[in-house]
């Protein structure tokens, strides 16, 4: 195989190297994901490194004749909503998520480039489906191919849900029980974070819990999710798991098992995901697949997450209040 295509920073170009660049030739890469609350372990900005992690490592995993291609990085943007809602976090209405990356496929379409991909690691519903709107919005004005890279991947792998049982279960050093209710800042995050950033990972990890929205409605003597794994839940279930999600991060910080994280098992988690990644993305730069068949599962619902009315009402319904906005 060929050596693994760089990344060139879009802000570090002059102007006479810019001018070089084929922009028919060439994919912008973008992460765009939340500076957020992630465990009393984890960095702030875990799911922006995690998906500029990605977005670098799926480029050891195209063919060949697209390694030749140009990859331009933009700096990532963390507009994002359905964070933590506790001191740390930063919080964004989907709106502003959906202005901005209409706006920067604009210029970017006006200068001819075409292929931008998005890359993000933050599982907020209201975020990645406000990065599917804007790309349908810009590829329908344009012409071009703007896609969600994480919204093609819970499409392929695990049909709208945050369960990744079936996608990583297999992984050497990792237990499948694991996995179970690991959403936020657990094994999959830790690892991941110890493989890219491994000195900014508070050591303390080792000792922390395992702790999920399900052990901690059993505490309390509650039934716990009534979430179907491995399929899209029905309105009423997503409601009563997206209530009892709220409530549990009011009061903690992450859901999973981070003690059991490692570096090891962090590389082959991005190495599982990244190959993943370059093969639907192949598919869309060879043209077999098309921007409209890279939706989310949850993409005919957005109208229910991304209109403000309904996002008044659904919070309304689930008396929540957002401590940071």
């Amino acid at each position: 195989m060929d050596a693994t295509p760089r990344m060139l920073p879009w802000e570090t170009l002059t102007k006479t190297r810019f001018d070089e660049i084929d922009p028919r030739e060439t994919v912008v890469v973008l992460t765009c994901s939340p500076i957020e609350v992630h465990g009393p372990h984890l960095p702030l900005g875990a799911d922006v490194f995690e998906g500029e992690g990605l977005a670098e490592r799926m480029l050891r995993f195209l063919p060949e004749r697209h390694r030749d291609r140009t990859f331009l990085k933009l700096p990532p943007v963390y507009a994002a909503t359905d964070v933590v809602a506790q001191r740390g976090s930063l919080f964004f209405p989907p709106s502003t998520t959906v202005t901005l990356l209409t706006d920067l496929g604009r210029t970017l379409a006006a200068q001819g480039f075409r292929d931008l991909f998005i890359s993000n690691f933050h599982g907020g519903p209201r975020h990645f489906l406000a990065i599917e709107r804007a790309c349908e919005r810009v590829n329908r004005r344009h012409d071009t191919r703007m896609v969600s890279i994480f919204s093609l991947l819970i499409r392929r792998l695990t049909e709208g849900t945050s369960n990744l049982d079936d996608v990583l279960g297999d992984l050497p050093g990792i237990d499948r029980g694991d996995l179970e209710g690991d959403t936020h800042a657990g094994i999959v995050e830790t690892s991941q974070l110890l493989a890219l950033h491994g000195d900014w990972v508070d050591p303390d990890y080792k000792n922390l819990p395992r702790s999920t929205v399900d052990t901690w409605l059993r505490s309390r003597g509650e039934p716990h999710s009534a979430a179907r794994r491995g399929r899209l839940q029905r309105l009423p279930q997503m409601i009563r798991s997206y209530r009892s999600m709220l409530e549990y991060f009011g009061e903690a910080t992450y859901s999973g098992a981070p003690a059991g994280a490692s570096a090891e098992l962090g590389g082959r988690i991005l190495d599982r995901l990244a190959e993943k990644a370059a093969e639907a993305c192949t598919e869309l730069l060879d043209g077999e697949i098309g921007p409209e068949e890279c939706h989310s599962p949850l993409w005919k619902l957005r109208l229910l997450f991304l209109s403000p009315l309904s996002i008044r009402l659904t919070n309304r319904l689930l008396g929540f209040r957002n401590a940071i906005a």
